[in-house]
């Protein structure tokens, strides 16, 4: 279960090119390119990654049970991202829900969002998954900012 992500209304801080529609056919693909690669690289360069939203209640419970085992996490607030709707396009193709959290551990996906991982940590898989993705360190402090 996660909360729905609605990102037509970009934020106040957001660049012209936020708003899809108004891009050329071309400028919209440099920014999925774009977009695509900047995914890529933070689920593959960051041992836990969330996209998540700053409204959104499963955000925070799967937050919580990561602070709980002191884990470090990194995350991308996609009602603030500036490209924040793409975001959302590419992580939509990729897992197939248009909902918040996803969370990626080791460049795995974790289905269930908030849920999935709160069931993880209480059946005492997650230890085990972080500990096998930080060379035993389920903080992995070492390797997320």
């Amino acid at each position: 279960m996660g909360g729905n992500v609605s990102t037509s209304s970009p934020p106040s801080d957001a660049s012209p090119t936020s708003n899809l529609a108004s891009l050329s056919e071309e400028e919209f693909k440099a920014q999925v390119r774009e977009s695509a690669d900047r995914f890529k690289n933070m689920v593959q360069g960051n041992k836990v990654m969330i996209f998540s939203a700053t409204y959104c209640s499963y955000c925070t419970v799967a937050k919580k049970s990561l602070d709980e085992l002191g884990t470090k996490y990194s995350v991308v607030e996609v009602n603030k991202a500036v490209d924040g709707e793409m975001m959302m396009n590419i992580v939509s193709a990729v897992t197939g829900a248009r909902t918040v959290p996803q969370i990626f551990i080791c460049g795995q996906y974790i289905p269930g969002g908030g849920s999935g991982l709160k069931h993880l940590q209480s059946s005492g898989q997650l230890e085990n998954i972080l500990k096998e993705c930080c060379d035993g360190d389920i903080t992995c402090s070492k390797y997320n900012v």
